[in-house]
């Protein structure tokens, strides 16, 4: 393959990369609900193949397993409002969790004689309230997600286009 078709690559993959992040700003409940859907499939997808893995191994919780992530992903691809609805939940806990966390090392810190351990306490309380943003207003805290995901997808498109420019310019 060529250096400029690799460079071509590059480039394609920038342009996507910017596109889906600028229809994710543009649509940001429409995206959160399209990553509900493809959690959906992603997980009938790994229900079958626990069932697959039961036929050939013959290990009876994996039927279980199967049923489980199938009937979720059933349900997930058929209602993706709700899972759009679930999302900012569990990144909401997660949120509370890394708040409760910074809290609790910095108050070790400050008192190991640690200088400046105040900033992650502060630091923890903003987390402990983006988390309770999220919980108390999922319908706020899922175009913050999608937000944050858009500017992702910008930047690595920006990054890809940079790089294919870079390395492989003649």
């Amino acid at each position: 393959m060529s250096i400029t078709k690799v460079r071509w690559h590059y480039y394609i993959a920038g342009a996507v990369f910017i596109l889906l992040g600028l229809l994710t700003l543009r649509y940001p409940l429409e995206a959160i609900m399209t990553v509900g859907f493809f959690m959906g499939i992603g997980l009938i997808i790994t229900g079958l193949d626990y069932f697959s893995a039961y036929y050939f191994f013959g290990y009876k919780r994996f039927i279980l397993i199967g049923l489980l992530d199938f009937i979720m992903g059933v349900y997930m691809t058929f209602q993706p409002g709700v899972t759009a609805f679930v999302i900012p939940f569990a990144i909401g806990l997660w949120l509370l969790t890394a708040g409760i966390s910074r809290i609790g090392v910095s108050l070790w810190l400050g008192g190991a004689g640690v200088r400046g351990w105040w900033l992650m306490f502060i630091y923890g309380i903003g987390l402990v309230g983006m988390a309770v943003l999220m919980v108390v207003s999922p319908l706020t805290g899922a175009p913050a997600i999608m937000m944050l995901l858009a500017f992702d997808l910008i930047a690595s498109g920006i990054m890809s286009v940079i790089e294919g420019y870079m390395m492989f310019h003649e």
